[in-house]
């Protein structure tokens, strides 16, 4: 089965970190505003992950309340990504109630804009609880994206098997290579060829299955707007050298994907249970 390398463009949002609440607010509005723009002018760019929160749909409708039907559009057409969470909560510094409901308010935003990801998303979070798979499957999710917790030494794979203590389970892939590892895709189609090529054959050592996640985005960065032409632009001439597949894609894409790799071909998993806590080189920052 060839290579396929799944696209995401997408923003990591913290609401408040180094600036005030309010001047990320309007780095929202610009980063949404500059958005709309692109999915409504150029056909070719696919897709954006509004980082599987919603909260940011209202922080941004507070300032552009006449932009929600946009949203919606887009969101409806699965060319934006929102949900399953309402905020991207630290595990370990709140209870289990509080995730418990940012999922039911995610799910409940979401859907009021008309789609909901079914993504366990969890991209910087500083460790993971052992209850998530549990919590995750409450809500219908079988699969985790991860950036945290879990470090590849050894002979380990990227994908694996994540298992709560009481069984439940769902098919976890650690963003071994960050959710910016993808970050500066090159204008040049040429170029954007060559740098897809080293991504891939750094990721595939460390994968397990066909399907590779590469996160065209970072925290509280604006997209490329020319993403979608050189991936039109680069997919053919990849395919040609490689036989690797290459688009712009989604989080929900990519799980599809990756499932059915896993079904498929009956690929061998490692089961991980329990706490994902492990800190060399990213740090949980515990307590």
């Amino acid at each position: 089965m060839p290579t396929t390398l799944h696209v995401v463009s997408h923003t990591h949002w913290d609401r408040e970190w180094y600036l005030p609440f309010e001047a990320f607010r309007l780095r929202l509005v610009s980063l949404l505003d500059h958005l709309l723009e692109i999915l409504e002018q150029d056909a070719s760019f696919k897709h954006f992950s509004l980082d599987a929160q919603t909260i940011v749909l209202e922080d941004y409708l507070a300032i552009r309340p006449y932009a929600r039907d946009r949203l919606v559009e887009h969101i409806r057409a699965g060319r934006i990504g929102v949900g399953p969470w309402y905020e991207l909560n630290d595990e370990f510094l709140v209870s289990g109630e509080a995730t418990v409901r940012s999922l039911l308010m995610g799910y409940r935003t979401a859907s009021e804009f008309g789609k909901c990801m079914k993504i366990g998303y969890l991209p910087d979070q500083f460790g993971n609880i052992s209850q998530m798979p549990q919590i995750l499957q409450g809500f219908g999710i079988d699969n985790a994206i991860m950036g945290r917790g879990r470090q590849l030494v050894g002979d380990r794979k990227m994908e694996f098997w994540w298992t709560a203590p009481d069984g439940s389970r769902v098919l976890a892939s650690l963003m071994a290579y960050w959710y910016n590892n993808a970050q500066y895709i090159p204008q040049d189609s040429e170029a954007a060829v060559g740098f897809f090529t080293e991504l891939r054959d750094r990721m595939k050592a460390r994968s397990a299955a066909s399907q590779l996640l590469l996160m065209n985005g970072v925290d509280h960065l604006e997209t490329e707007p020319w993403v979608g032409r050189v991936i039109e632009q680069a997919a053919p001439v990849l395919r040609e050298r490689s036989g690797a597949v290459l688009m712009h894609s989604s989080l929900t894409n990519y799980v599809n994907a990756l499932r059915d790799d896993v079904v498929t071909n009956n690929l061998t998993l490692e089961t991980v249970t329990g706490e994902l806590r492990e800190d060399r080189g990213g740090s949980c920052l515990a307590g």
